[in-house]
């Protein structure tokens, strides 16, 4: 921008630094003439391209300022979400270090219910083996109730046959001491 600057200025001091004649012809002192216009008309274009640029310097500052204002707001941003971020990890390795807890604890009761499976299985057979020997049992009391009865009815029977015998004995007795009395 500022080579476009010094270019008009340089051909500008040339031309008015330059002798000029008197005598020269209406055709030189045209042509300088439409050079000093042409330059002039270069000169505000330029300027105005200068004011342009100003403005558009001015405008990109002021995108800059706004884009690092958005940059600071985006860091800090950036900044929150990477807390959030530490905080969530360290929230799922605490979850994940009460997963590990729990399913120590899990594997423990499992195997807890493991051993109380066992001991049920071992003691419904103990009651398996109880119930048997208790109905072998019942089945040896009514044994032992049958004969018992039937020992009960001989032992009747024979306190019949002992007590008819013993009535004999006293019939045979009486009979006896009858005949003894007779013969005596």
């Amino acid at each position: 921008m500022k080579g476009k600057l010094i270019l008009p200025f340089l051909v500008l001091l040339g031309l008015s630094l330059a002798p000029i004649s008197c005598n020269r012809h209406a055709e030189e002192k045209a042509a300088l003439q439409s050079k000093l216009e042409h330059l002039q008309a270069t000169l505000k274009q330029t300027q105005a391209e200068r004011d342009a640029s100003k403005a558009n310097a001015t405008g990109l500052s002021k995108s800059l300022n706004e884009a690092k204002s958005d940059l600071a707001g985006l860091t800090q941003d950036r900044d929150n979400l990477r807390q959030q971020l530490d905080e969530l990890a360290n929230s799922r390795d605490a979850f994940q270090k009460q997963v590990g807890e729990l399913t120590k604890s899990r594997n423990s009761m499992q195997g807890q219910l493991d051993a109380l499976a066992n001991s049920r299985d071992e003691l419904q057979r103990q009651v398996k083996e109880l119930t048997n020997s208790r109905d072998a049992a019942l089945v040896e009391a009514g044994n032992a109730q049958t004969k018992i009865q039937e020992l009960t009815t001989r032992l009747q029977k024979q306190v019949q046959e002992v007590a008819q015998l013993q009535d004999q004995i006293k019939t045979v007795r009486a009979a006896i001491e009858e005949l003894q009395n007779k013969l005596k």
